[in-house]
Order: C-alpha cells, then sequence, then structure tokens
C-alpha cells in the first residue's frame, strides 16, 4: 500500500493517468500535426443508467507518419504483435512493425485497446491503409 501511495504521489494515479490521455494526444498533435492518432471513448454506465458527462476509455492508435513514409523503403513485409497490460485497468497493447535489409526494426504503428478482439484488430489494422 505505501509503495502504490509513493507512486501515485510521484505518477499521480490510475484515474488521473488515463483522464491525461487525450490531453496528451492534443499536446502531440499540436508540436507534430503529421501524427496520425485515433482517441476512442464510449459512455460510462451505471448499472443500466448512463452517467452524463462521464465516458469511458475504449481504445487509442497513434503512428508517426515520418515512420510511415519511411516504410515505402523497408521490406514489404508488416510484423504485428500485442502484449497484455497488466494492473488496474489492464488493456491489451498492440504494435505494427516492419524491417529493413540489415534488420533493423521500424515501428510503424501503436494501439492500447480493452481486449483482443476482432473489432479491436480490425481498428488497429485498417487504420494506415
Amino acid at each position: 500500500m505505501v509503495k502504490q501511495k509513493a507512486i501515485a504521489q510521484i505518477y499521480s494515479d490510475w484515474e488521473e493517468s488515463y483522464n491525461k490521455v487525450s490531453r496528451l494526444l492534443q499536446a502531440m498533435q499540436s508540436c507534430c500535426p503529421e501524427i496520425i492518432c485515433d482517441f476512442r471513448v464510449v459512455p460510462y454506465y451505471d448499472g443500466y443508467l448512463v452517467v452524463r458527462d462521464c465516458s469511458k476509455f475504449d481504445k487509442v492508435f497513434w503512428a508517426f507518419s515520418a515512420y510511415v513514409e519511411a516504410f515505402k523503403y523497408y521490406k514489404p513485409f508488416v510484423s504485428v504483435d500485442d502484449t497484455y497490460l497488466y494492473g488496474k485497468y489492464g488493456g491489451v497493447f498492440l504494435i505494427r512493425v516492419a524491417q529493413d535489409s540489415n534488420s533493423d526494426i521500424l515501428p510503424l504503428a501503436f494501439a492500447i485497446v480493452e481486449s483482443e478482439t476482432t473489432e479491436s484488430w480490425s481498428f488497429f489494422l485498417t487504420k494506415l491503409r
């Protein structure tokens, strides 16, 4: 408990961190307008009632257009992977990468989704067509 309170004091708590995601993406886009991102929320329900002026994180996608542009000079092969996020809220972190002829890896796109579903993978894989 003491460790969790210390971490919350230094880095803020989980709720505050998730609330900062949309502002972080807006700041990134204001500095670098070529960043591609999509942040989605869903209505928050308390039982069967929608809580007014409250939403729940659903998924986020981001990619740097410079990396997408660099992909033109890489092997025409893309690899995707995922890893589960552990902690209070969980989720799945998705990444799409390419590899050049020297076997160097270029990260192309990233996403954090609620769970590994067909809809989540579709959201992630259709963003950079």
